[in-house]
């Protein structure tokens, strides 16, 4: 006869069930930073492999003409003897989709017609996106427009007043100009078009130079100038970089860009340096855009004009050669900007 004091117990008491349970929470607060992380370093290496093979796309374009050069940043028309070039505004992206394996996309584009109202405008790419960049992944949200968030180097800035006046001791023929260039082709600005440097015009050498940076869809507001001193904007308030389209540079008389009439933006309205004006500061509303491309006056992490990422303190580049790098937002604005720069005469080992 078995006595009740010597029954054999099954399950847990109350206080082993919570215990356990606390151990629980206790090991998947432990793992899930670490499993947060992991995802993060997946998405990082993703991104670094989308501007990988961007860049090698840049390359594969740029080495079928001669002399070997990369795609303008933009393309304005068809020249057709003394008339203007037609407003195009197709971008250095739609010249590299074959090389993206986007052949039939490609395909399917009038070049010779305005790239607004064609279908291709608002076609999302995963090849152009960061995992990390959530915002905006349906162009039905950024105004009808497919977005990028991998930007050409324009070089310090379009406007010559603000290039840099005290360069370093050594520095010689300051040109701040980048890879991806505009200039008129004659003395009537409003008829010039862009076009591209060779690649022998950079002489500080491919892999001393920047060719693509990250751009987040919603930008960075901070201080042009100052590397790291934006923080990233919201959906509210945001500037992202259109895919497809490209639009003029304002005027400016002492920096040989596309000018006033008969260039205009992309969609018709007056000339303008972006797509999309950004909403103003206390307000929301869609996103600004403008053309995929960045100058090293808009700074790291630092303002909307320059290139910026979700990636905690660092982007990810390219340099002309096609090698991919990683920029922290700690690298003082001199080197920063003279790595955008091909042709100054000073070549940055460290950064």
């Amino acid at each position: 006869m078995i006595m009740d004091g010597a029954r054999k117990r099954c399950g847990f008491t109350l206080v082993e069930l919570l215990v356990v349970i606390a151990i629980i929470g206790v090991l998947v607060g432990l793992l899930l930073p670490a499993v947060q992380a992991a995802r993060e370093s997946g998405r990082v290496n993703s991104c670094a492999n989308n501007i990988r093979q961007m860049a090698l796309g840049l390359i594969v374009t740029a080495e079928r003409k001669s002399p070997a050069r990369f795609p303008a940043r933009g393309v304005w028309g068809v020249e057709t003897g003394s008339q203007p070039y037609a407003p195009i505004h197709h971008t250095w992206i739609t010249a590299i989709l074959p090389a993206l394996e986007e052949q039939p996309l490609y395909d399917s584009i009038n070049l010779q017609a305005p790239a607004w109202g064609q279908s291709h405008v608002g076609k999302s790419i995963s090849t152009l996106r960061c995992a990390s960049d959530s915002s905006f992944r349906d162009p039905a949200r950024s105004q009808g427009l497919a977005l990028t968030n991998y930007a050409g180097c324009e070089g310090y800035d379009w406007f010559a007043g603000r290039y840099i006046s005290a360069p370093p001791i050594g520095a010689v023929n300051m040109d701040g100009t980048g890879i991806f260039d505009e200039q008129a082709i004659n003395a009537v600005a409003s008829q010039g078009r862009p076009f591209a440097r060779p690649l022998s015009s950079v002489t500080d050498g491919l892999s001393q130079t920047l060719l693509l940076g990250e751009v987040t869809s919603v930008g960075f507001f901070g201080s042009p100038g100052k590397n790291g001193s934006g923080v990233p904007a919201t959906e509210g308030r945001a500037y992202a970089r259109a895919a497809f389209i490209e639009v003029n540079m304002s005027p400016s008389a002492n920096n040989g860009c596309l000018n006033n009439t008969p260039w205009t933006r992309a969609d018709g309205a007056a000339v303008g340096t972006s797509i999309y004006p950004i909403p103003a500061a206390g307000t929301t509303g869609p996103p600004g855009i403008g053309p995929p491309v960045f100058m090293a006056y808009g700074a790291v992490n630092g303002q909307q004009w320059g290139i910026n990422s979700l990636h905690i303190g660092f982007v990810n580049v390219a340099m002309c050669d096609g090698s991919v790098r990683r920029l922290y937002e700690t690298i003082a604005f001199t080197p920063w900007h003279r790595l955008c720069y091909i042709q100054d005469g000073q070549v940055i080992d460290t950064w």
